[in-house]
């Protein structure tokens, strides 16, 4: 169970309980290919016949959006290459249809508001994904 504090660190927890960056890149990686079954969510085609990646709406570089859900879909490489140069034209479109306008916008928010640090972001996916393993 990871609860946090007011300060958003884990209540009795050590600091080395909490994941590095990599691994919780790999986890959430891990968690949307699952949750997609491992197809590209634009195209429908799926491994072994494509590489599948991970493709962030709003960039990596926003500890609040990083391991959002909502924010990452698994996507074919040649559509990953195509969506990364089309963020304000197609994918945009495209994730406006998917998430429908306020969860867009309530995304977009926590783009460019959240203060979120990069250990309360990984606490979160954390939390996230200890949730999901235990209502299965």
């Amino acid at each position: 169970d990871y609860k946090m504090n007011s300060r958003g660190s884990r209540k009795g927890s050590k600091k080395s309980d909490i994941w590095t960056t990599k691994r919780a890149d790999r986890e959430a990686s891990l968690y949307v290919r699952k949750r997609d079954n491992d197809t590209c969510v634009l195209c429908g085609k799926s491994e072994p016949y494509v590489t599948i990646d991970c493709s962030h709406f709003w960039g990596r570089k926003v500890s609040a959006t990083r391991y959002h859900p909502d924010n990452i879909d698994s996507v074919c490489r040649g559509d990953h290459f195509k969506v990364e140069n089309a963020k304000q034209g197609f994918y945009r479109d495209w994730k406006l249809n998917q998430l429908g306008e306020k969860k867009y916008k309530e995304l977009e928010d926590l783009y460019y508001k959240s203060k979120m640090t990069r250990r309360q972001a990984i606490i979160k996916l954390m939390e996230l994904l200890n949730a999901k393993s235990t209502s299965v």
